[in-house]
């Protein structure tokens, strides 16, 4: 077996455990995998020496290891990134009913790095490492600013979009459209479209090199939305975004530049 073989293996049991909401025995991993229990048991017997996976004595099931959460720890203490946009959300959060997020983008959802909980009666159920859709949060709106119009829409027409809510955009032009509108004022909005009853608004965050490697949001409860002006807290978001860009090296001040969100669609 070679190593990059072997590598997207054990990744792959990885995320299996991941995914299980109990420890799997072997034959469970081997079968959802489509491998061989054998195969299984060795990559297994390698993560467990690492302690990226541990094996219950009793019931010698599966799950996670504190490996992979040292592994966490380590990105959390050490990530530039992380360690530019804790406080400013930290800041957004202590303001009042607003929830903050940090996230990226993979190839087609995006992904949580920090989730801060404020006093909202909202709860945050995801955490840092749990995907996010990208055309119906405002996290996931202000990530699609970085890409140019045809990885653009080729991203938006390549598989029907999930219509989660009556509110949810899923028709390509109508978002390409929403987005051009939120790249001219430097932030994005989720209004009841990923969740009933919540209002969420996004910015980018950018590299040196103005790309958008990341972005944050806040969310609140529609039920506060009377004494809070969307614009002007856009406007907050926006610019903690843009303080994260500059600690990254960045010019960016939250509007297009050269190769900013007009390019987005």
């Amino acid at each position: 077996m070679s190593g990059s073989l072997s590598l997207d293996r054990g990744l792959s049991v990885l995320e299996v455990l991941k995914s299980s909401g109990e420890p799997l025995g072997v034959r469970e991993i081997a079968r959802r995998l489509e491998l061989s229990a054998p195969a299984v048991q060795r990559i297994l017997n390698t993560l467990a020496e690492h302690e990226y996976v541990d094996q219950n004595v009793e019931t010698r099931r599966y799950g996670l290891g504190y490996g992979v959460l040292v592994l966490a720890q380590h990105l959390l203490k050490k990530d530039r990134l992380i360690e530019l946009a804790d406080p400013e959300l930290q800041a957004l959060a202590a303001e009042g009913c607003f929830n903050a997020f940090l996230g990226v983008r993979g190839k087609s959802a995006g992904m949580y790095l920090l989730t801060v909980q404020s006093s909202s009666p909202v709860v945050i159920r995801s955490a840092p490492g749990e995907p996010m859709r990208l055309h119906s949060t405002a996290l996931g709106k202000a990530l699609l600013l970085g890409l140019p119009d045809q990885a653009l829409r080729a991203f938006l027409t390549e598989a029907p979009l999930e219509k989660l809510t009556p509110r949810t955009v899923t028709e390509p032009e109508r978002l390409i459209a929403q987005l051009q509108a939120a790249g001219a004022v430097g932030y994005t909005t989720s209004l009841d479209e990923n969740i009933l009853g919540v209002i969420s608004i996004g910015a980018p965050v950018w590299d040196a090199d103005h790309n958008v490697i990341a972005a944050i949001s806040v969310a609140y409860p529609r039920s506060v939305g009377p004494q809070t002006e969307i614009a002007e807290l856009g406007e907050r978001v926006a610019a903690a975004a843009a303080r994260i860009s500059a600690g990254l090296g960045s010019g960016a001040n939250g509007r297009s530049g050269e190769k900013g969100p007009h390019h987005a669609a």
